[in-house]
């Protein structure tokens, strides 16, 4: 429909329409005869407002009509309605992304888009292809190989090797306006590189390396301009930061059972390997850990049940960011996905006695409910709680608080898809009580309210670290809200956001932040990011600062 459409209603309505657009035109033309020139405009303002009253109640009538009558009209009934006087008033800035039309389902025939596609505008890109690629390529179309099957346990391999890097590079500058804090300003560099050998659909091999740092904010290869340690700072590594093996034990080994009768479909994984639950409230640190996994179990009530388990031995990174091999994790976690909501029910337990006379052990539990309420606008939402209890000493820790604490943490995440775009408007409070702490943090990462929005994050790079303070050491309470505009078919995103952070306990400090992050993608294989902050901290120096990153995928 043009911006101009034509409607075509009903005599009944169309005498409606005339009738109101009479009155209001009469009640103008007398409000006009008034000598009284104050009252002239007084009333010539009332006059204008009361007929666009009755303009937008005639366009809503006609709308009605529209849809309602379908009796024939003749060509003086016809009325031209313009699209923009129905359109509301804030439209010229509000989605702030690209509009986006809804499509209804297309009932002809559509063909098969490739590369090759007769029509150069049905034609998908080109695929970037990884840096090294033996065997099908990644995501490729064609045929497979034919692969092998392997003597003894039966299996159909089809090994394709897969390598590709990510590179980082920032010029940044930062000061939180923490105690004791002094503005780093610096280009920090961040290098990770992946090796996957894929055996078949569920088996694969992935090595991987962080050849540019440590793993620590403070030990990054980078250039101080100003800051604790000015000039060159080189942080070579070669230690392996990712080192695993998964795969599903029936597809493993198909000579256990060639009828497909017995219940062995169990997914496993072993070896060195970011483990995430919670968003990374209860646990997120990369670990040496054997899993097991059951799918789709059946259980009342659920489309997929499934339960795992996990023991890990190596690496675990406490609240202090302390890292030993005498730590032993032990955990169960459970999801079920019913016609509503995904449920999450994780629990682990950490033996520690990694500390001279002093043990952290410690017992974590997490639950969840994720769902999009259709009776509520459509309106996406999260639901969390978890908590973490002190089973031996207290334990300091650097970061405030102790390696392991007693306390509660609740989440909350709304977000709603802004109706004519794909933009994204949320709004996620929180609420600590006593002492929370993560199971596991690798120590670049940010605290439990990492996830609450980017003023709570951390970019994982350098000593670039969250805005606000990501941990819970007592009582607090706060939110993050904020608005994603996405431009550029998608290759462009802005997100605006405002949160704070309210203590409760008397012992901590308040804060308010505001935070821009903008993101360009430019080709196939980079991507540019735009960061800037200001916070305003109660009893402290506020914060200020901004970062501009380039991304390379290869």
């Amino acid at each position: 429909m043009s911006r101009t459409a034509m409607r075509s209603v009903s005599s009944s309505t169309t005498k409606l329409i005339r009738k109101r657009l009479k009155f209001a035109l009469r009640f103008k033309k007398y409000m006009k005869k008034l000598r009284n020139r104050n009252a002239v405009c007084r009333s010539y303002g009332v006059a204008t407002i009361v007929m666009a009253l009755c303009l937008f109640q005639a366009s809503l009538a006609a709308q009605a009509g529209g849809a309602t009558s379908g009796d024939a009209m003749y060509p003086e009934d016809e009325i031209e309605i313009n699209a923009e006087a129905t359109e509301p008033w804030y439209n010229w800035f509000w989605p702030l992304g690209d509009r986006v039309e809804v499509k209804t389902l297309n009932d002809d025939y559509v063909p098969f888009r490739t590369e090759s596609s007769p029509i150069p505008t049905d034609r998908l890109p080109a695929r970037p292809e990884l840096a090294v690629e033996v065997g099908n390529g990644f995501l490729d179309t064609g045929k497979l190989d034919e692969g092998f099957e392997v003597p003894i346990i039966g299996a159909v391999w089809q090994p394709r090797l897969w390598a590709y890097a990510i590179n980082r590079t920032a010029f940044q500058s930062y000061n939180n306006g923490a105690p004791g804090n002094v503005r780093e300003t610096e280009i920090a560099n961040r290098l990770d590189l992946f090796v996957n050998l894929q055996l078949t659909g569920t088996e694969k091999l992935l090595v991987g390396l962080r050849s540019l740092d440590n793993n620590r904010p403070d030990k990054f290869t980078r250039y101080t301009f100003s800051g604790r340690n000015e000039g060159f700072n080189e942080e070579l590594n070669l230690g392996l930061e990712t080192l695993f093996f998964e795969g599903d034990i029936g597809s493993l080994f198909p000579f256990l059972d060639q009828a497909g009768l017995k219940p062995i479909d169990y997914g496993f994984t072993v070896g060195r390997q970011p483990v995430i639950f919670q968003e990374g409230i209860l646990i997120n640190d990369t670990i040496d850990a054997v899993g097991i996994i059951r799918n789709n179990i059946p259980f009342p009530g659920t489309s997929n049940f499934r339960v795992s388990t996990m023991w890990g031995w190596n690496r675990l990174d406490r609240n202090d960011a302390g890292r030993d091999s005498d730590q032993n994790m032990f955990g169960t976690f459970i999801a079920a996905d019913t016609h509503l909501s995904t449920y999450n029910l994780d629990m682990i337990y950490v033996d520690d006695n990694a500390r001279d006379g002093l043990e952290a052990d410690g017992f974590y539990i997490g639950a969840s409910a994720i769902q999009r309420l259709p009776f509520f606008y459509g309106i996406s939402t999260a639901f969390r709680v978890n908590a973490s209890f002190a089973l031996d000493d207290k334990v300091p820790s650097a970061v405030g608080g102790s390696v392991v604490g007693d306390g509660v943490l609740l989440t909350a995440e709304f977000s709603k898809t802004v109706k004519g775009s794909d933009d994204i408007v949320y709004f996620n409070p929180f609420l600590g009580i006593g002492n929370y702490t993560q199971a596991g943090r690798e120590a670049v990462v940010g605290g439990p309210l990492a996830n609450t929005g980017i003023l709570f994050a951390s970019p994982n790079l350098s000593t670039y670290l969250s805005e606000l303070n990501p941990f819970i050491v007592d009582d607090v309470i706060g939110a993050a809200i904020g608005y994603q505009a996405f431009f550029d078919h998608g290759r462009r995103n802005l997100i605006m956001e405002i949160a704070g952070r309210k203590d409760l306990s008397g012992n901590g400090f308040d804060s308010l932040g505001f935070g821009l992050q903008l993101q360009q993608a430019v080709g196939q294989h980079f991507q540019f990011t735009y960061e800037a902050f200001y916070t305003l901290n109660e009893d402290r120096d506020d914060g200020l600062g901004g970062r501009v990153e380039m991304q390379i995928v290869y």
